[in-house]
């Protein structure tokens, strides 16, 4: 049985030492070595993953400090936000708190 002209030609090029050598290294370089293709592939995968939580927590960010700006310039919000999150009253006030 005869081989295929392509592996003939594989196999007489890595007879050649140099060739040999160079093939072993790329090897090396792209999947053994601790910062190979695999690595390359899983911290490029985890890097897009981080840039999308960044950007969700860019738009919270700005959401609270909207929230904030319109706390500190509308007294009427404020006090809203004191009663519903504090439980705050006015005086000779009753609050009733209702737990379903």
């Amino acid at each position: 049985m005869t081989r295929p002209a392509w592996v003939e030609f594989v196999l007489k090029s890595l007879q050649n030492k140099y060739v040999a050598a160079t093939v072993l290294a790329l090897l090396w370089a792209t999947f053994i070595h601790d910062l190979g293709l695999p690595y390359v592939v899983r911290e490029a995968y985890h890097l897009a993953k981080l840039k999308t939580e960044l950007s969700e927590v860019e738009q919270r960010n700005a959401l609270l400090q909207e929230r904030q700006a319109r706390l500190l310039t509308d007294p009427a919000a404020l006090e809203r936000f004191a009663r519903e999150r504090y439980f705050m009253r006015r005086a000779n006030e009753e609050v009733y708190r209702v737990i379903e």
